[in-house]
């Protein structure tokens, strides 16, 4: 089954990204989105739509586990580097993870959102 909507999925996304957070047992997270509207409900815990009211407070039940965590909205543009890891995962095998470092073939996204951010 397909989700409803695409902020639905990001729902998913988030839900799945604070699973995987509490699974490292990191206590420290910080969320990003390109979803104004998902970030704000996950920030203030409302919720607009009934078919991701369920979503938000699975999310939050899971982060109240974390001692500090945040909801930011990035635009998608300042959203390359999230997005390159993501299509580069699919296709990893076996799965890697990065910590500390990211992988060479992302670096041109990175210096990319570093100059965004400076200017």
């Amino acid at each position: 089954m397909k989700p409803h909507s695409v902020e639905v999925l990001e729902l998913l996304a988030a839900r799945r990204a604070a699973l995987f957070s509490q699974e490292l047992g990191l206590d420290r997270v910080i969320f990003e989105g390109d979803s104004k509207q998902v970030m704000k409900a996950l920030q203030w815990g409302g919720w607009d739509f009934a078919s991701g009211g369920h979503f938000i407070r699975d999310i939050l039940c899971i982060v109240n586990s974390f001692v500090s965590t945040s909801f930011s909205h990035v635009c998608r543009r300042g959203n390359a580097v999230a997005h390159a890891l993501a299509q580069r995962a699919r296709h990893c095998f076996p799965i890697s993870i990065w910590l500390e470092s990211y992988p060479t073939d992302i670096s041109s996204f990175v210096l990319a959102d570093i100059q965004h951010l400076l200017y």
